[in-house]
């Protein structure tokens, strides 16, 4: 069970506070709840999880140990791309929802790569890349900005470093 003043990770929420935990009544049903602030978007928005989810739907937020070693850890997961689009949205977008940082972090190099072959060719990066390159990004960058103490920018640009990547 998580206490008032942890900061837990929300699938969808993102990064959140416990502010507090009270016995509400949603439904016909009272039971306790995880009261939930996100802390890195400028949201007013307030979170309600019931409590007996939270082990299902919280975790704690990655150590900057982890966070290095899934670094590492990605370059096992080398030749994900597909040339076939179609292809390649599908994989993509099936390593999101898996969640595995290691294969996102991948995934973020190789279109990283493909993007900077297409920019010498003075070509853009198609759209469905782009946003899955986007939506990649904030799932890994708003955790690892917050535990690693950076801007949004600058982690970033020590992802890219550490993957040996000219950002």
């Amino acid at each position: 069970m998580y206490q008032v003043g942890n900061t837990v990770m929300h699938p969808s929420e993102g990064i959140c506070s416990v502010e507090d935990i009270r016995r509400m009544r949603f439904g016909a049903q009272e039971r306790e709840y995880y009261v939930l602030r996100p802390t890195m978007e400028n949201s007013s928005s307030t979170v309600y999880l019931p409590v007996e989810r939270g082990d299902a739907v919280l975790r704690k937020l990655l150590s900057r140990e982890d966070i290095l070693s899934m670094i590492r850890e990605s370059a096992q997961y080398a030749g994900l791309w597909l040339d076939d689009s179609r292809l390649r949205k599908e994989r993509f977008t099936e390593i999101l929802h898996e969640g595995n940082y290691a294969k996102i972090i991948q995934m973020i190099r190789e279109l990283h790569e493909h993007n900077a072959k297409r920019l010498a060719e003075g070509k853009r990066l198609p759209a469905t890349d782009e946003h899955l390159l986007t939506d990649a990004q904030r799932l890994l960058h708003q955790e690892f900005s917050y535990v690693l103490g950076m801007s949004l920018e600058d982690t970033v640009t020590f992802i890219l470093r550490e993957l040996g990547i000219q950002a």
